[in-house]
């Protein structure tokens, strides 16, 4: 068969699908926490014999590695805006008072508004600790509950998460499948041959096609804004000039990326299948289909380092969390250092021909 000749291909239909079913198992697919820790801090507001109790049962819960040096709220929020925690537990003033001879009340969980999954799963181990605290206590109403909300004050709904998430998607689009393959179809055509006997040099023609295709990403991000903010109330929180900053660097990164791609594939075939091993790996360990907060904290950290990740966290803390361009300096590195090498690898790269 031809497709056995074909090892590109071969590692596409075969290597790609074991991957993802290592990934998804490892991670998500075991009844234990598989490995997963969050970082929070445990405010204790009350000098209740019951709070201090249940901070010790906190501790115990193997998910949750407590910071034993914060404290103190506002050390605390300061840790969560700069991502050193996932989340905040405060036990507030009275916590574990005796009313009707049980201790009662509300734990308040204050999270990061554009980490989703951190959320839910900090929510469900809290949730299960208080139901622990409340079956040993005899009573009607669950006497121990839990509540949640942001570090910011404004509550935050799924589309404010999952715009961030599908507009960056989009914009590698643009770049991976529109730009990759276009290059190889001009290829075949012999108009990249028909150029190279000008004194047209590969740096203006990959300049060139960034900024053509910039006008296609944009209007990507725009249609995918309008339907957010009209059809769903989303609403951006930071301000504008921020948020098509982000959009711009990023777009020149994924269409410098498909212009790499499409300028050292031999054709078409060949451009499709690098482009959707990048597409899936960023879709897998860029936070898409997996939560990165599922993940270990060594694969966390090296997924950081994806062109998908800093694209979709930036825009995440501009929209969601109303953080300006400048509160986004390591996201904005991150890109501009992709940019830069993709850059200089695709003219070392690029095939005329």
């Amino acid at each position: 068969m031809r497709i056995l000749r074909d090892p590109v291909t071969l590692i596409v239909l075969f290597a790609i699908p074991v991957l993802l079913l290592v990934l998804f198992g490892a991670f998500i697919g075991r009844g234990d926490a598989g490995g997963v820790t969050l970082k929070v801090a445990v405010v204790n507001n009350s000098d209740e014999q019951f709070a201090q109790d249940f901070v010790a049962q906190l501790k115990k819960v193997e998910v949750l590695s407590v910071d034993e040096n914060t404290t103190k709220l506002n050390d605390a929020e300061t840790k969560l805006k700069d991502s050193q925690l996932d989340g905040i537990i405060e036990l507030p003033s009275g916590f574990g008072k005796q009313v009707d001879e049980r201790p009662t009340g509300t734990v308040r969980l204050l999270s990061d508004a554009g980490d989703r999954s951190s959320v839910d799963i900090l929510m469900g181990v809290m949730s299960s600790v208080a139901e622990q605290s409340n079956a040993a206590i005899t009573g009607g109403e669950a006497p121990i509950k839990v509540e949640q909300s942001s570090v910011q004050g404004t509550a935050s709904q799924p589309v404010d998460v999952l715009y961030p998430m599908f507009t960056s998607m989009g914009i590698m689009m643009v770049g991976i499948f529109a730009v990759a393959s276009t290059i190889p179809s001009d290829k075949k055509t012999g108009i990249l041959r028909r150029m190279r006997v000008t004194p047209f040099r590969t740096s203006q023609l990959i300049g060139g096609i960034v900024l053509a295709y910039l006008v296609i990403s944009f209007l990507v991000v725009a249609v995918m804004t309008g339907i957010a903010m009209i059809a769903f109330g989303m609403e951006v929180r930071g301000d504008w000039l921020s948020l098509a900053t982000i959009v711009l660097i990023g777009s020149m990164l994924m269409i410098a990326l498909g212009v790499m791609i499409g300028g050292w594939a031999k054709n078409t075939t060949q451009s499709e299948i690098y482009g959707q091993i990048i597409f899936i790996g960023s879709l897998a360990f860029s936070g898409l289909w997996l939560p990165r907060a599922l993940m270990p904290d060594w694969l966390r950290d090296i997924t950081a380092f994806l062109p998908l990740t800093p694209l979709i966290e930036g825009m995440e803390r501009i929209v969601v969390e109303g953080l300006a361009i400048t509160d986004i300096s390591f996201q904005l590195a991150v890109i501009a250092g992709w940019f830069v090498v993709v850059f200089l690898v695709g003219m070392k790269t690029f095939r005329w021909e």
